[in-house]
């Protein structure tokens, strides 16, 4: 049976739960008198105060990753730009998980999953006047498959792309060489933002610098790395997502985007009203914001956990008894209440309980040295020096190193180089400058970390396949299982179908060592004297919905 998709509004979820919060450092005295100036009132329900409109929204973000061609990169800070300056075909609603119809206004799936068809609003443009067609939909899909490796989740996003066919002027069908389950949902990630074709004909490098035109509420006028980024308003929007609450023009004028990396000094900036939006915040950071007028937003995020991943192209991971050892040598509560004081919960899966493809594995989860130390010595570790480190009869020593170029987890870390030196493990921490010159498939030391996230389990063919050279860890190494279970995951239409495929290969990833999940990571951003703070399913703020508080 085709289905049609549904038209509905539902308003962005008010905060919950906020709480009051202080500075963490010494920015106080900050100028905070650049208040919004009066140019324009947006209409206001009835009973309700007019909102204005006008004035800087400043924000800091903690990053700057050099990147904001939407399709290429799949980092938070880069989504969130995307968010603001591009539009995707449908949106996902935070509170219910359902697609809602945004540049498509109804869609049609074939019985066959391999085809779908999407009918396109007609009020349209670009910010350079362009209107949004079917042609450009179908070009936006075809410019992915072709810069390849560069576009690899938007790339993974179309995985067995055949072509996008221009039915008529704002029909678009999409098909696939076999059924597509995941697809649908995907045409909500910014990954899959639809740009202008004056962007879609530049170099992939110029786009990545910043050279971006999109549908969105804001249009990227400037970025610069020592400068941060600049986002006008768009006045003549009027086409907002359906779980926007302000569908028209950005109460905001202009959005002053800086990078702030210290975590203390981007938490200090927000707390004293030097900026108004800090994201994301470090957890370490958090609890020391006890006692100003800065609020909290915390998002627990629909993602893969945050996992130590051992890789594979490294010998001494060639025995996956070695790789299971080391979740089993794992105490994963002491982690998160030492490290992160409680702000994060314990894995209990390969992915959060709030992504829709959730298993709880539990069971598989437990901290158990003991049986850490059994497969330790099955696989060959069976002599203990005087350091209590493990080796091999011949002297190989199991030691295993990460080199990072952030200190966000450097205590975790740590703590992990206690709990595994119990059972024998020697873990070296070398934190670095730089990581560019390599991929994760020739890092030149055994561990890594990485989390993707998205709202629906066909987010861990992404990660955990065989198939994308610049995100799948287990390229050039392929589990046939697990492969064969994640190309299940994105044809297999039925919900409950699905979960169970869902955690079917969750288990083999846990129990062969493939992924070590530590911590479900809640996303935290601070704001301070704003109201109509709302952030979508992956935390990600929506500028057009903030306003300065009265």
């Amino acid at each position: 049976m085709a289905r049609t998709a549904p038209h509905r509004r539902t308003l962005i979820p008010t905060l919950l739960g906020a709480m009051m919060v202080m500075a963490a450092c010494g920015n106080a005295g900050a100028d905070t008198s650049e208040e919004a100036t009066s140019s324009a009132t947006a209409p206001a329900a009835e009973g309700e105060q007019e909102a204005v409109q006008g004035g800087t929204l400043r924000v800091a973000f903690r990053e700057d990753i050099e990147n904001y061609d939407p399709h290429q990169r799949p980092q938070l800070v880069a989504r969130t730009v995307s968010r603001n300056i591009a539009d995707t075909l449908t949106d996902q609603d935070p509170e219910t998980g359902e697609i809602v119809p945004w540049l498509a206004e109804s869609w049609e799936i074939s019985e066959d999953v391999t085809e779908f068809t999407f009918q396109l609003r007609q009020d349209v443009t670009f910010s350079d006047g362009t209107p949004l067609t079917a042609e450009v939909v179908k070009a936006n899909f075809d410019r992915i498959i072709d810069i390849g490796p560069l576009a690899f989740v938007s790339a993974g996003l179309l995985r067995g792309y055949v072509e996008s066919e221009v039915t008529g002027e704002h029909e678009v069908t999409v098909r696939f060489e076999e059924p597509n389950a995941q697809f649908l949902q995907a045409t909500a990630v910014q990954s899959l933002s639809i740009l202008a074709p004056a962007t879609l004909d530049l170099p992939p490098e110029e786009v990545a610098a910043g050279n971006v035109i999109g549908s969105g509420p804001f249009t990227l006028e400037s970025y610069d790395p020592n400068d941060g980024i600049h986002l006008a308003v768009r006045e003549d929007y009027a086409w907002g997502s359906p779980l926007y609450e302000n569908e028209g023009r950005a109460y905001f004028d202009e959005v002053e985007i800086s990078f702030i990396t210290e975590s203390t000094t981007q938490a200090g900036a927000v707390a004293s009203g030097q900026v108004d939006y800090a994201y994301p915040l470090a957890a370490e950071s958090v609890p020391g914001l006890a006692e100003s007028q800065a609020e909290l937003h915390p998002t627990v995020m629909p993602a893969i956990a945050i996992p130590i991943v051992p890789l594979l192209h490294r010998e001494v991971f060639e025995d996956e008894r070695t790789r299971r050892a080391l979740s089993l040598a794992t105490d994963r509560e002491a982690l998160v209440n030492s490290a992160f004081q409680g702000l994060y919960e314990p894995a209990t899966g390969v992915l959060t309980p709030s992504n829709p493809g959730y298993a709880d594995l539990s069971d598989l989860l437990d901290h158990d040295p003991e049986e850490a130390e059994r497969l330790l010595e099955e696989a060959g570790w069976t002599e203990i020096g005087p350091d209590g480190i493990r080796a091999t009869p011949d002297g190989e020593r199991l030691s295993v190193e990460i080199q990072y170029t952030s200190t966000t987890y450097e205590t975790m870390f740590e703590l992990l180089q206690h709990q595994w030196a119990q059972a024998g493990i020697e873990f070296i921490l070398t934190p670095v400058a730089d990581l560019s010159d390599y991929s994760i498939h020739d890092y030149p030391f055994d561990l890594s970390t990485w989390s993707q996230t998205r709202a629906d389990a066909d987010v861990l063919r992404t990660v955990y396949s065989s198939f994308y050279e610049n995100q799948s860890f287990l390229l050039g190494h392929a589990d046939e299982e697990v492969d064969d279970l994640l190309a299940t995951l994105q044809s297999t239409v039925d919900e409950q179908d699905r979960l169970v495929v869902s955690e079917e290969v969750q288990r083999l990833l846990v129990e062969r060592g493939y992924t070590v999940p530590l911590f479900d990571l809640t996303q935290y951003s601070a704001y301070h004297q704003l109201t109509g703070v709302g952030a979508d399913l992956e935390g990600k703020p929506l500028f057009v919905d903030f306003r300065r508080a009265d």
